[in-house]
């Protein structure tokens, strides 16, 4: 046996003791699961090998009634000879046994009788009586054995109890007397049996997996059982059946028999004991353990012994359940009235303590009191602070309840602005539906202040302008004379200028007559629209950067944070600071993983695609861009839309995936896009995807439009937008050498030597073209240095192709090897290559890295556990999933990483680099 090496020692000299000629009696002590039975069984077995003769007997509390229960048990069976057996019977016959309850006479002829048939064995050998669940012992048998104890002397008798509780206060009634005679007897031994040890799991996992076992599998098998070997052999057969027979299990699964194992633990528990199980289930957190007396209703002592209890059955760890399963079963031993009636005053006596809002919300919400008057307040404050703590799920859901029963609608102007909070994280089409009734409240003046800020951006998003307007002049009114105005107020008028140029004014060239806007510590979002306005239209200088940067990265992301966030990201990659942008794209990623907001990372991951595009990396940048589609679909963006659109549909089409570009063009985007900035981003990779397809003239319309655009909207300046360049590339394809060499050089004109390294270097190759064939490689050599310098290693390549082209052309084979060399020192270094699709393109460079951007939450899930080399049914089981959903699952990672196989996959997952932050592995591009 497993750690009860001991035990059995103590056992073994207390049989050769009694053998010698002597009373001795060991009590083994321990809770259930301990292995008392078990140890019971095995020193049976060796004492009848041994030539002593074994009586059995074992309690039960639906027995400890029946008068001598036990010891009918102990003295059924083959014991004794035909006379004594037939003295036996008689002894114990039922009619003798009632009037001993009342006649002493017959009393203690039943007692010494079957005294002296058990003495009279002893002289024929040893005698072992084995008693387990000693602590259902009946009355009379208690008596018995007490009185076979005080005459028993020199008799070779052994006695064994297996007795389940070690505290005499909560032993039951029947076995306090014995209790009390045998701890004051010198021939007595206490065996307190412990759950197994850590490495005693480890053993019995090596015997019962029949291989050795992992250590890590053993400690998480340990600290799911606390040892208790009753719930330890349910865990290791969930697991076994979770397998389906294919081998040992390589992770532990808890199912209907660590369930079970659970409900006969509690069965086996105190009906005190169960109550402070209750307690400890609904309160959760330690911290609250002080209100579990008043909770139960029971003095902290009696708390205490049960919570030592509970401990020692393997059930509670460090003032709280081990598992969620064992709560939830525990919780499941009330009735639902009981359960209700234990939440109500849990919620009671935490709010009375100062609890916090979520935990009294929570208990709210379990004890089914959505009547009472303080419900709604307390389901909206505890909707806050989940929100506060990134549970934006929760927080939707403790809304949408306060919804249901604020019958009054005193909060529901409240409850829809926080709704709206919280489905903007994670249910962005849910967050839009609350719009129209949110746009009345604050048109009617009963919404008003910071819970405007929200509501105001998806109005923009989402191209309602004119709501927008007027909802910004009200609050404009609002603002008393002389007061400075709130800082979210001006983020947002701010925001609505940015985004709506042609709409509105510049609002950064103009003076704010009410002075400067209340800022609160902390408050950042001003600020930082502030330098992305003015780097935006003026230049991104250093300060600008720096100051950005500074109070970028101080800055949790939040919902107010997230504009400004994403603004200032957008500052540093329009700066072609590439990398440090893509490394700030990943934490903010996981940042959102671990908030549990799909919209913000689609949002994130329409960035980093971007970023990707920008450095030459097509498939990564085409990936992401699709799966920000896929986190959030196309009709749910609103003028956002043409972040991720214009970034998949030009990769597409410099891969040469015409079909699929002329899919992504063929999604609807609002109409209202195109009064945004944002939809000129989408004009040009329109307008690049005709040049590529031989339509030059159709895209130099586009071309033309965003031009026109930035015209009217007083942004003729910028320079963020490249339409010059894309000018000079359609005409080159339609043979215009002129007009493109003129929109070529008034590109690089108004770029000038510093910064748009990328643009300048593409327009430089493309105005080398124009050139004569002689003149062409100085100018290509310049363009392949600023286009190193940039990171786009896509135009690179193009410009490395144009430079081997004009060589050749001009017979110096020499010099065109040389640049075929770079080439491939290029591809070597960072890249895998692939073939070509358009005529005259160099070849397409992908990152050999894998991208798990473009995962959804559960695809990266299956990823992971498909390249540990499981097969789809166990992955399906381990992720609680069908085989089907796998199977999609796989499709799609498959399609999305470029690869057709899990060796592939493997080897694709395996070529992951580590992330400089912990944080970021699982962001890794």
């Amino acid at each position: 046996m497993i750690e009860r090496e001991s035990e059995l020692a103590e056992l073994a000299a207390a049989f050769a003791e009694s053998a010698a000629g002597g009373v001795r009696v060991v009590v083994l002590q321990g809770v259930v699961g301990t292995g008392k039975t078990a140890l019971l069984e095995e020193f049976g077995g060796r004492a009848r090998k041994a030539g002593a003769r074994l009586l059995r007997a074992s309690g039960a509390p639906t027995e400890s009634s029946l008068s001598l229960g036990i010891v009918r048990q102990l003295l059924a069976g083959e014991v004794f000879d035909r006379d004594r057996a037939a003295t036996v019977r008689g002894l114990l016959d039922h009619q003798l046994l009632a009037d001993a309850a009342y006649d002493g006479v017959s009393r203690s002829r039943v007692l010494d009788g079957l005294a002296t048939a058990v003495l009279e064995l002893a002289e024929q050998s040893t005698v072992v009586i084995a008693i387990d669940d000693t602590q259902y012992l009946d009355a009379f048998s208690q008596d018995w054995l007490i009185y076979l104890l005080r005459r028993a002397g020199l008799a070779r008798i052994l006695i064994v109890f297996g007795w389940r509780d070690d505290d005499i206060e909560t032993s039951p009634d029947n076995s306090r007397l014995l209790c009390a005679e045998l701890y004051q007897q010198a021939y007595l031994r206490r065996l307190l049996l412990a759950p197994l040890s850590s490495n005693g799991v480890a053993q019995l996992m090596t015997e019962r997996l029949l291989e050795s076992g992992s250590t890590e599998l053993a400690a998480q098998a340990h600290h799911l059982t606390g040892g208790n070997l009753l719930l330890l052999y349910a865990l290791l057969e969930d697991s076994w059946a979770a397998t389906r027979g294919d081998g040992p299990p390589t992770e532990l699964n808890t199912g209907p028999e660590f369930e079970r194992a659970v409900q006969l633990v509690l069965g086996r528990c105190d009906p005190m004991t169960l109550r402070v199980a209750g307690a400890i289930s609904v309160i959760g957190e330690p911290s609250r353990f002080a209100y579990l007396d008043r909770l139960v209703g029971v003095p902290s002592d009696r708390v205490a012994v049960a919570m030592q209890v509970l401990t020692r059955t393997g059930l509670v760890e460090a003032g709280r359940m081990r598992h969620p399963v064992m709560a939830g079963v525990v919780l499941n031993t009330f009735s639902a009235a009981d359960r209700s009636e234990l939440s109500r005053r849990a919620a009671d006596l935490l709010k009375a303590c100062g609890a916090d809002s979520l935990t009294i919300a929570e208990h709210f919400v379990a004890s089914g009191r959505l009547d009472d008057p303080s419900a709604v307040l307390n389901l909206v404050e505890g909707a806050k602070q989940a929100l506060e703590e990134g549970h934006s799920r929760r927080a939707t859901e403790l809304l949408r309840l306060a919804y249901q029963v604020d019958t009054d609608g005193r909060r529901r102007v409240e409850i829809l602005a926080l709704l709206l909070r919280a489905g903007w994280r994670d249910d962005l089409r849910a967050s839009i539906g609350h719009l129209p009734e949110l746009t009345e409240e604050m048109l009617s003046g009963r919404l008003r202040g910071r819970h405007t800020t929200l509501p105001m951006i998806m109005l923009l998003l989402q191209g309602r302008v004119e709501d927008a307007c007027s909802v910004l002049s009200l609050l404009a009114a609002d603002v008393p004379p002389g007061s400075p105005p709130s800082w979210e107020f001006e983020m947002v008028r701010m925001w609505l200028a940015d985004v709506y140029p042609g709409v509105f004014r510049r609002v950064a060239s103009e003076g704010r007559t009410n002075g400067t806007p209340i800022t609160p510590p902390g408050a950042i979002g001003y600020r930082l629209l502030e330098h992305f306005q003015s780097s935006h239209h003026q230049g991104a200088t250093e300060e600008r950067l720096g100051r950005a940067d500074e109070a970028l990265w101080q800055q949790p992301l939040t919902e107010i944070n997230l504009l400004p966030l994403i603004c200032a990201l957008r500052t540093m990659v329009l700066a072609g600071r590439l990398e440090e942008a893509e490394l700030r794209c990943r934490e903010l990623v996981q940042a959102c993983l671990d908030l549990q907001a799909p919209t913000w990372r689609a949002l994130f991951c329409a960035i980093a695609a971007d970023v990707a595009l920008r450095r030459g990396s097509l498939g990564v940048a085409a990936s992401r861009a699709a799966a920000a589609l896929e986190l959030v679909p196309v009709a749910d963006w609103g003028v956002l839309a043409a972040e991720p659109l214009s970034t998949l549909l030009t990769a597409q089409t410099l891969q040469g995936k015409h079909d699929e570009a002329a899919r992504t063009l063929a999604l609807r985007v609002p109409e209202v896009m195109f009064e945004t900035p944002f939809g000129l981003s989408y004009l040009l990779a329109r307008g690049r995807h005709y040049v590529e397809r031989g339509l030059a003239q159709v895209a130099l319309d586009d071309f033309q439009a965003v031009a026109d655009l930035l015209d009217q909207w007083g942004m003729a300046q910028s320079e963020t937008l490249s339409w010059r360049t894309e000018m000079a590339d359609a005409h080159l394809r339609l043979g215009n050498h002129d007009m493109a060499a003129r929109y070529a050089r008034e590109q690089l004109r108004r770029i000038g030597s510093d910064g748009h390294l990328r643009v300048r270097g593409r327009t430089m190759r493309l105005l080398a073209a124009t050139r004569e064939l002689r003149l062409r490689p100085p100018m290509l050599c310049e363009a392949v240095d600023v286009l190193h310098r940039s990171g786009d290693k896509f135009e690179l390549a193009s410009a490395l192709a144009a430079l081997h082209d004009a060589y050749t052309q001009l017979g110096e084979a020499g010099r065109a090897r040389s640049v075929a060399r770079k080439t491939n020192s290029i591809r070597q270094a960072c890249f895998a290559e692939q073939p070509a699709r358009r005529v005259g393109a160099p070849d397409v460079l992908e990152e050999t890295e894998v991208d798990m951007l473009a995962l959804s939450d559960a695809e990266r899930r299956v990823a992971k556990a498909a390249a540990k080399g499981l097969t789809n049914r166990e992955i399906a089981g381990k992720l609680y999933l069908t085989t089907s959903t796998v199977e999609q699952h796989l499709t799609r990672i498959y399609r999305k990483l470029g690869v057709s196989s899990r060796v592939q996959l493997q080897s694709r997952l395996g070529l992951q680099p580590s992330s400089p932050h912990p944080a970021l592995q699982d962001a890794s591009a």
